[in-house]
């Protein structure tokens, strides 16, 4: 049966021509969250979040069945299409019928061909991505905040692919075309500056120099009132040569040439992916809602930082159509040599500095997302960071960086919901030993890295319950908890080993033996001054390796303080240190 889902303007479904009634608005939050994500699980607290945002009820889960059951009923094939698993539902949507995905693959394309400059091609793609959108993205349902971090990005992309099309169609000389078109575009989003630079060279090519320039000189007073900014130097730039009557700008639009493939590098990103639903939106809209933007995901060893920002990359990636630049810091030397060789660039300056100098420059007006994987030393990374232009950073670190003007994100560990669920995407027989599941689930203590390789175990052990390695963690998890060359205890050498100072590694190796501690005590423990015993174990919480808890005192995260615990001295007593 044919079926169309359109998320692009009021949320609707149509089936043989015909528009199905939804039924009430909690059915439509459901349904729109589940085609805002096609084809994933999205979690049960997510859900019950988006429809109940204030107070849920205690039937919470048992009303959210009741509506994905109703849903079921209304929508064809419904019972094939909703599955319930035990940590979410998930929508099932086939090639061609959500128009989101027709929208990205033309837009795709379209943007593709304005990158080398044929605009004939852009405009009919991007027009064809256009033609897909009755309005804002789920325009009815945008009240509702719990979904607002979802419709963000999605919403931008549409502006977004809207002001390439007025880049193709002013290429191709339809400047007194668009001058109406682009006046009400400026009228509903006064503060994006492209459409205004846009409208500017559409009035002067029209010949209305004036209204060219009441352009501009709205557009300042508009951004100096509302966010106390000056125009960007581009827009400057424009108004200098309208001032100029400079012949050039007469001529077609000068769009980025790409004499080199554009570079998509992000590697694939995790299957079995899972949870991470509100970190995973505010990474997207950090990325997509400032330019330029510089977003840092920070915390402990096997959190899954790494698999959390090659999500969040590839799902922003359409954002992004000048190229996706991937480099993991562990490995690679001379970045900014690589990246600009990796941008295209035919002579490359050898010396540090001016290549680091050319990569800015390169990326200034480039709609580029960079990820650098495993960042230790901010310094070396300041460097690359473009000061203006649609290009953003994504950096993965044990430690917050200091870089000016990053957002942070600490990442923690996973709840036990998600760690099922992230069990059970690797090990789908967990399904059937729920109980044996969430016991691996706590033994792995929330750690990403501990539930892959206990995944990765029962995988190669398909004959053995989950009771089996559960009863085996119990005993000694971080012996357990090695497979394939990966292991938990390595990890937690490795993660130990970046701490330099030595009052610090003391003072971890004393966290191994007590549930929580001062720093009063761990001073008097370790015969050091209070103040230094403080920033010790503050520099450990900055490594990711120690917490904050109940205000003034720290502890270690549970598999952590197993590994600390076989570092520490026999003498120290294991009792809460207040």
């Amino acid at each position: 049966m044919s079926v169309e889902f359109r998320v692009l303007g009021r949320l609707e479904v149509r089936a043989r021509g015909t528009t199905v009634a939804l039924g009430s608005l909690k059915q439509r939050l459901l349904l729109a969250t589940l085609l805002l994500n096609p084809g994933r699980t999205v979690p049960i607290r997510r859900l019950v979040r988006t429809l109940w945002p204030d107070e849920p009820p205690m039937s919470a889960v048992a009303n959210l069945r009741t509506y994905a059951n109703r849903l079921r009923q209304l929508l064809p094939d419904g019972a094939q299409r909703i599955t319930g698993r035990q940590a979410g539902y998930e929508l099932a949507v086939r090639p061609g019928e959500l128009d989101l995905h027709l929208f990205t693959e033309r837009a795709d394309a379209g943007r593709t061909a304005l990158s080398r400059g044929d605009h004939a091609t852009a405009a009919r793609h991007l027009g064809e991505a256009l033609s897909a959108c009755r309005g804002a993205v789920l325009e009815d349902l945008a009240g509702c905040e719990a979904l607002a971090a979802s419709i963000a990005p999605v919403e931008e992309l549409r502006l977004a692919v809207t002001e390439d099309h007025f880049d193709a169609r002013l290429g191709l000389g339809e400047h007194r075309e668009l001058i109406t078109p682009l006046r009400e575009f400026v009228a509903e989003h006064p503060l994006r500056e492209r459409p205004r630079a846009h409208l500017v060279t559409a009035l002067y090519r029209s010949g209305d120099l004036a209204g060219a320039l009441a352009v501009y000189t709205d557009y300042r007073r508009v951004i100096a009132d509302r966010l106390g900014l000056e125009p960007s130097p581009e827009l400057v730039k424009l108004h200098q040569a309208v001032l100029d009557r400079d012949p050039g700008l007469t001529a077609a639009v000068t769009v980025r040439a790409c004499s080199a493939p554009v570079p998509k590098e992000l590697p694939a990103p995790c299957r079995s992916f899972a949870g991470r639903g509100p970190e995973a939106a505010r990474l997207q809209a950090l990325l997509c809602g400032n330019t330029p933007a510089v977003a840092v995901v920070h915390g402990q060893f096997g959190v899954g930082k790494s698999a959390l920002a090659l999500e969040v990359a590839h799902r922003a990636a359409p954002m992004f159509p000048d190229g996706q630049l991937y480099v993991d810091l562990r490995q690679a030397t001379r970045v900014p040599h690589r990246l600009l060789r990796h941008l295209g660039a035919s002579e490359v300056p050898h010396a540090a500095d001016e290549a680091a100098a050319l990569l800015r420059s390169r990326l200034a007006d480039r709609a580029v997302l960079v990820v650098l994987d495993s960042a230790t030393d901010p310094a070396p990374l300041r460097e690359l960071l473009p000061a203006t232009g649609p290009c953003a950073v994504l950096i993965t670190s044990r430690a917050p960086l200091l870089l000016d003007g990053a957002e942070h994100l600490r990442l923690g560990l996973l709840s036990d919901v998600d760690g099922v669920e992230l069990l059970t995407r690797l090990v789908p027989r967990a399904e059937a030993e729920p109980g044996a599941a969430a016991r691996i689930v706590q033994c792995c203590h929330g750690v990403p890295l501990a539930l892959h390789i206990a995944g990765a175990i029962l995988a190669h052990r398909p004959t053995r319950p989950l009771a089996w390695l559960a009863r085996r963690l119990a005993a000694d998890p971080l012996s357990e908890l090695s497979f394939g060359g990966e292991s938990v205890r390595a990890a937690c050498a490795t993660a130990f080993g970046a701490v330099d100072d030595p009052l610090a590694a003391s003072a971890f190796r004393l966290l191994g033996r007590y549930e929580v501690c001062d720093a009063v005590t761990a001073a008097g423990a370790l015969g050091a001054d209070v103040l230094e015993t403080e920033a010790a174990l503050d520099h450990l919480v900055d490594l990711g390796l120690a917490e904050w808890s109940d205000g003034d005192t720290y502890r270690l995260p549970g598999l952590m303080r197993l590994f600390a615990a076989e570092l520490s001295p026999s003498s120290w007593s294991r009792t809460s240190c207040r």
